[in-house]
């Protein structure tokens, strides 16, 4: 049996097969899976794969974006169009690009509408040029309904008022003469409380 310290390693072999200088120190090699480790560390195959190197983190590569919370189905067919020949993706990206470009008249149809303005008429003093504007078939009508919405809030409070007056004509002294309408809804009203005791008597 060979003794431990002369122990001949891989490494010592391979460097004697291809000539080189040997290790000065090959007893320093305490464990017998040192070289391996070493030689691990020192290739550059399948280095994708491991994301740490003797308990350092490094950091993972940003080059996709994160595709967590994006609909399940279409990274579904993205899967299936890059499977067979794109076919789907490009189908997929030309329907996008349909609906972009649709979009994109539409927003610049609604902008053109909006830019689109008659000219504001203008009066020699700005009580005509307000009458003017008011005046106006397509400008004045806004204005219109703002002014029509203000008549009909400012009407309740007129017939308020009316409604006092007819009060104040009912309380009228004896001496003065009681509108017909009045008289016959008191004579109403006394009919209907002589109905009323006859009743409570039966």
């Amino acid at each position: 049996m060979r003794s431990r310290g002369l122990r001949v390693t891989s490494f010592q072999i391979r460097t004697a097969q291809l000539g080189l200088r040997q290790d000065p120190s090959p007893y320093l090699h305490s464990s017998p899976g040192a070289d391996m480790a070493k030689s691990k560390n020192h290739t550059t195959h399948n280095q994708s794969r491991k994301w740490h190197r003797n308990g350092i983190k490094k950091p993972r590569s940003q080059r996709y974006e994160s595709l967590k919370g994006v609909d399940p189905k279409f990274l579904r067919n993205m899967r299936f169009a890059k499977k067979h020949n794109k076919k789907g993706l490009k189908k997929m990206q030309a329907n996008n690009a349909k609906a972009m470009s649709a979009r994109a008249e539409a927003i610049k149809a609604l902008v053109k509408t909006k830019t689109v303005r008659a000219n504001i008429p203008k009066g020699s003093s700005r009580k005509l040029s307000r009458l003017a504007y008011i005046a106006h078939p397509k400008l004045g009508k806004h204005a219109r309904a703002r002014i029509a919405k203000g008549l009909r809030l400012s009407r309740p409070k007129a017939k308020a008022q009316t409604q006092a007056k007819d009060a104040a004509a009912a309380q009228v002294p004896k001496g003065t003469q009681v509108p017909k309408g009045t008289q016959a809804a008191k004579g109403t009203q006394a009919a209907k409380g002589a109905q009323a005791p006859a009743k409570a008597q039966a």
